[in-house]
């Protein structure tokens, strides 16, 4: 949230934050109280003995921990213990000692655990123990110190003596004292080695302190004589500073060499286990009462152990303690873990109530604080106030009994102190409180009370408005405010400055007028929200308000605003109370949920906390107090904190960051890597790399940022924020170098020393052989894919070949069909006479050799006619263009007209015809009537053409899905050769009979079979017969369907229109004949003159006429007819065509005839269009 939603609380005048007018000039720093941050049992640690403490190489830090050893990076704690069932784990034994050597090998000693280091590829450890049967085996297993002088060699001190490692690494040299008189006799136990820089060895021991130079020279070093029992502990050095951490004190070598005893006055005679110099210089002293600090101005503090309050140093027993490579400090503890102090921890200092001390703070918290002149800080608490010393720590307890918390302290000119709490206003002086009368003056709820100009106190009460209380008598009388609706006051708001009481609100600017005894208003203070908080400056103030801070120039009684400084909406929720600008520029805010600073200049804002030496920074009470010397006094809920502004240094960068663990999964396992810099080899199936990186920066481990990048892999860095983790699923094959970066809380990144290379070996698919495979591979399959395209190209042209030939065909097929259809018109014609004239003979006595002449050559046209027929019916199958006309029939009827048509050939060859009907057979059926008869006079003309003798039988039955049709002969049978190609066209078998028919007959047959849907077969044996079956999917139609319409025997007057007179004579001599008048005339215009002079029945309309067609003839007819008018018209035709029928319809004909037609044909259409049925013809195609 916004700092411009969070300032909730009217802010404080924050001139208070100045030095008190009648501060004393005593100035001197603040005593150290170092805060402590505690690592214990809840975050992680195995126990809270810890005697050791080291720093590797990587900046990890390294516990004993009781029997474990412990790693810490920042974030986690990695346990390392005795297991049983693992030989190469961590011996059972107390954890002692902890050495990094120069290549950062980690060194392991203790109390029967020998001496152990650690393998950081492995994570396990390398043991060295004692072994009796071999004496250049460890000394003892109790292992007390280990170090490494300049040419390598690793010293362990024992209980049993001194152990030199030889150069094979696996045995020892047990090292002898030359100033004794047994050489061999060694030091006795030793507990404590320091290697110097100039080679030589500082040993202690049971029997003294000596220093072994680099040419194995050894003298013994003078014990102050004041030490009796020597336990030397530890040796330490900076330098040429050599210190000794020994029970009863601290030895220091003086100038003559000797170790003596340092501040012996102020450091107890008690166990000092270690001492540790800090980069301020600042001497830490490990004891078993707790730590001693010395500042390097001649003060020791004594910093004592106190587990229950937070910050404070968590035990008594300090074993040893480590400055780390960021200068924070590290404390183990004999009873209560780990404790760390940040570079920085001496930023603030501290003081608050401590449990069972008398001589502390009362109160854990302060609600108010004031700068005394004497140089003591006045500390209001819950009804109480106390003086405090903040350069020494002294309390002094001076006031109780107070009502509420202490809001507002100010000492007057004469030093009293005055004091404003939840229940009243007090005046403090000569160790005697006195409560100010306030009720008189209606001041109900007071807040705040300043020294005014004139040397009076003036008191705001909130919502009740200004008081002046006169300082001698305590009398209280109002004050006016101008404008007169600025009486609510918020105490806050109203400060003192340059000798002028100052009040600040919205928009309003107050300052106090002593000639009129009032605050009156200041112009200039911009309208842009409450003020919560102001700091005077030499020549002006700065004001912070919700959404900026501004400056501005006291010129006269205005003011002007020179500068302003936005905030950024980024900012964190804040409470402001108060506002302090240093020397810097930068921007201090005391809130009450904590203290920051911001930076205009590079706009980064910094919150302080534990990391810099503040406990507790929720601010409470209005106004901070400013000492001579700069430094700031803060009341808080953690008590009184304190710190110089400008003092205040930035944290440095990290020290590093490195990879503390490797892994990635292979076979189904998880693997750990090494994590040294060598490439990390990668099989093409490993999945789930997964690095860790860790900071060595201790100083604020929460706010430690990382990002990676994997070149190769990642085009930007990948930042994980407080997650030193990244995973990759998987690589594919190469080379990769991964680099890592963190950052600490100043944001400055550190970049890892020596990035990580990776390689990924390919898979088997992606290795030369496999490539090698794949261009052969590659080079077949182009051979394959041209070889192909080839073929594909011969294929292509192949089709358009076809395609070519294919329409050429059809160009063909339809000039033949042309040519049929013009030939079938100029043929029907003359055959129309041809035929009429021989049915019209046969009508006539004719004798009886005239009867059969007329028979033979009307047999002759009705063959010529068939041939005519199957040869245009195959041209329209070939075209696509035959259509089936399913109509109602009679099976029956159809069955007896063909036996009726096959009866004379029969006869006339000798032959039987049987006409055989099973029972069952429906009285109608749907399909074309005309191509099923056509059918089945082909097959019988055919059975009765190849059979000699005995007969023919046409058979018709019943089957499942409709009717089936056998004609069944007893000729001489068709050899098997030849059946299959019997039903091909232009195909007959060898015979006799061969030349007498087209041998188109059965091709048409089996193409009108198939169009209907059905199957035709052939089943014959040499002297046997032959049977042909024809099977048609035939249904019965529904009751609504028409059925074949049955001549009629009434006559018609009719107009015949046809051009041609011969075809003329032969329909009007056909219709004559059934006793029709005709009127006939020659074209079109003569039939429409005649139908305007006559009525006539139906009219016979041809096609082809002169001048004017049928069509024509026809639409003109109908045009002229009346509503109900509706005269017949039949067409008559040559034509062949598919669609003629069509267009005489939509032309408005109701009947079609082909020419040649007979008597028959004529009755029954006329017996079609004329009548009731009339208006709804239907009329079949002739048969052929």
């Amino acid at each position: 949230m916004a700092l411009a939603l969070a300032w909730l609380l009217p802010g404080l005048a924050a001139a208070a934050v100045a030095p008190s007018a009648g501060a004393g000039a005593r100035s001197s720093d603040p005593l150290p109280t170092p805060q402590f941050r505690r690592y214990q049992t809840s975050d992680g640690l195995p126990g809270s003995t810890v005697y050791a403490v080291a720093q590797d190489h990587q900046g990890a830090m390294w516990f004993g921990v009781g029997v474990d050893l412990v790693r810490f990076d920042g974030v986690d704690f990695r346990v390392f213990g005795h297991h049983s069932d693992d030989p190469a784990s961590l011996p059972e034994g107390t954890v002692y000692s902890l050495f990094v050597d120069r290549t950062g090998e980690l060194w392991v000693g203790g109390f029967g655990s020998g001496l152990n280091r650690y393998r950081r590829d492995t994570a396990d450890f390398a043991h060295w123990r004692h072994d009796p049967a071999d004496p250049r085996s460890l000394a003892s297993d109790n292992v007390w110190s280990t170090t490494q002088t300049v040419d390598g060699t690793l010293w362990v001190a024992t209980d049993a003596g001194l152990d030199r490692m030889l150069p094979d690494g696996r045995h020892f040299e047990h090292v002898g004292n030359p100033l004794e008189k047994d050489p061999a006799a060694g030091f006795g136990a030793v507990r404590a080695l320091l290697a110097r820089p100039d080679g030589s060895l500082w040993i202690g021991s049971s029997q003294g302190l000596f220093v072994r130079g680099a040419d194995g020279r050894v003298r013994q070093v003078t014990i102050d004589p004041q030490l009796q029992n020597l336990k030397i502990w530890r040796i330490q050095a900076d330098g040429d500073d050599v210190r000794i951490a020994v029970r009863g004190g601290l030895l220091r070598m003086d100038a003559s060499g000797a170790a003596m005893l340092y501040r012996p006055a102020q450091i107890p005679p008690t166990d000092v286990y270690s001492s540790t110099l800090d980069q301020a210089g600042n001497l830490w002293i490990s004891t078993r009462s707790g730590l001693y600090l010395d500042d390097g101005r001649a003060h020791i503090h004594a910093i004592a152990g106190q587990p229950l309050l937070l910050g404070s140093l968590p035990a008594q027993q300090v074993w040893q303690s480590l400055c780390d490579s960021e200068g924070g400090l590290w404390f183990v503890m004999g009873d209560g873990g780990i404790a760390y102090l940040a570079p920085g921890w001496n930023q603030f200092t501290r003081f608050t109530h401590v449990p069972d001390d008398q001589h502390s703070l009362r109160d854990n918290m302060a609600s108010s604080v004031l700068a005394g002149a004497d140089g003591w800080l006045w500390v209001g608490g819950h009804e109480l106030v106390d003086q405090l010393d903040p350069v020494t720590g002294e309390v002094r307890h001076v006031v109780s009994g107070l009502q509420g918390n202490v809001l507002d302290m100010v000492e007057d000119a004469r030093q009293r102190l005055w004091i404003v709490s939840e229940g009243g206003v007090y005046r403090y002086a000569g160790g005697k409180l006195q409560q100010v009368d306030l009720a008189p003056a209606g001041a109900t709820h007071p807040r705040r009370v300043t020294l005014g100009p004139d040397q009076r106190m003036y008191l705001v009460s909130s919502r009740d408005g200004l008081f002046r209380i006169d300082p001698d008598t305590m009398a209280v009388d109002p004050k006016p405010v101008a404008p007169a609706d600025e009486t609510g006051f918020v105490g806050n708001r109203l400060t003192r400055w340059n000798s002028l009481g100052w009040y600040v609100d919205k928009g309003t600017l107050l300052r106090w007028k002593a000639a009129a005894g009032k605050l009156e208003a200041v112009a200039g203070l911009s309208d842009e929200g409450y003020v919560y908080a102001l700091e005077f400056t030499a020549d002006g103030f700065w004001a912070a308000r919700n959404k900026m801070f501004e400056r501005y120039r006291l010129d006269g009684d205005k003011v002007v605003r020179e500068q302003l400084v936005p905030i950024p909406p980024s900012w964190p929720s804040m409470v402001l109370i108060a506002l302090h600008v240093d020397n810097e520029g930068r921007f201090w805010l005391f809130c009450k949920n904590g203290l920051w600073r911001f930076d205009p200049a590079s706009g980064e804002l910094k919150s302080f906390g534990l990391r810099n030496g503040l406990v507790n920074g929720e601010v409470r009470g209005d106004s901070p107090a400013m000492m001579p010397d700069g430094t700031i006094y803060v009341a808080s809920l953690g008590g009184v904190f304190g710190f110089q502004p400008d003092r205040v240094p930035a944290i440095a960068s990290p020290a590093g960051v490195v990879i503390t663990a490797a892994s990635v999964r292979r076979d189904g396992a998880i693997h750990d890597l090494p994590t040294r810099a060598v490439p990390i080899q990668l099989a093409w199936s490993d999945r789930e790399l997964r690095f860790e990186a860790r900071s060595s920066s201790y100083v604020d481990p929460g706010a430690n940022r990382y990002r990676f990048r994997l070149r190769g892999f990642d085009r930007n860095w990948v930042d994980t924020g407080n997650h030193g983790e990244r995973e990759f699923a998987g690589l594919g094959a190469g080379d990769y170098t991964l680099e890592v970066q963190a950052a600490g809380a100043n944001g400055r990144w550190a970049d890892l020393q020596q990035p990580l290379r990776i390689h990924v070996e390919a898979p088997p698919w992606e290795r030369w052989w496999a490539w090698l495979a794949y261009l052969l591979l590659l080079a077949a399959l182009v051979g394959v894919i041209l070889r192909s395209w080839r073929r594909r190209l011969a294929q292509r042209h192949h089709m358009q070949l076809v395609e070519q030939q294919r329409q050429m065909a059809e160009a063909a097929s339809a000039a033949k069909t042309q040519f049929l259809a013009t030939l079938s018109h100029e043929i029907r014609t003359p055959m129309t006479g041809v035929m009429g004239m021989a049915e019209l003979l046969l009508s006539t006595p004719l004798n009886p050799l005239q009867h059969d002449y007329t028979q033979a050559m009307q047999r002759s046209g009705t063959m010529l006619l068939k041939l005519l027929n199957d040869a245009l019916d195959l041209a329209r199958i070939e075209a696509g263009r035959l259509e089936l006309e399913p109509v109602a029939f009679d099976p029956r009827q159809l069955l007896e007209e063909v036996a009726q048509l096959e009866q004379g050939l029969a006869h006339a060859r000798g032959l039987r015809f049987v006409l055989d009907i099973a029972a069952g057979l429906p009285p109608q059926l749907l399909g074309d009537a005309l191509r099923i008869k056509q059918v089945l006079l082909n097959l019988a003309n055919n059975a009765l053409k190849f059979t000699e003798q005995g007969s023919v039988t046409l058979r018709a039955q019943r089957i499942e899905g409709g009717l089936q049709f056998s004609i069944v002969d007893t000729g001489p049978g068709i050899p098997e050769a030849s059946q299959a190609r019997l039903f091909q066209r232009f195909e007959q078998v060898e015979g006799p009979q061969r030349r007498a028919g087209s041998g188109l007959g059965l091709a048409i047959c089996r193409e009108l079979v198939d169009m209907m849907g059905g199957s035709i077969e052939l089943e014959s044996r040499l002297a046997h017969g032959s049977t042909f079956r024809v099977r048609l999917p035939l249904v019965e139609p529904p009751a609504s369907l028409p059925t074949t319409v049955p001549s009629s025997d009434r006559c018609y007057r009719l107009l015949l229109v046809e051009d041609d007179t011969i075809v003329a004579a032969v329909i009007r001599g056909l219709l004559e004949r059934e006793r029709h008048a005709v009127v006939h005339v020659v074209n079109g215009l003569a039939a429409l003159a005649e139908l305007a002079q006559s009525s006539f029945d139906a009219v016979l309309l041809d096609l082809d006429l002169p001048g004017v067609d049928g069509f024509q003839i026809a639409r003109l007819i109908r045009q002229r007819e009346h509503r109900q008018q509706h005269l017949p018209i039949i067409a008559v035709t040559a034509r062949s065509g598919n669609k003629d029928e069509a267009m005489a319809r939509d032309a408005g004909m109701d009947g079609f005839l082909r020419k040649p037609l007979t008597g028959e044909q004529l009755s029954q259409a006329l017996a079609r269009v004329i009548g009731p049925a009339a208006a709804t013809p239907t009329v079949p195609q002739e048969a052929d």
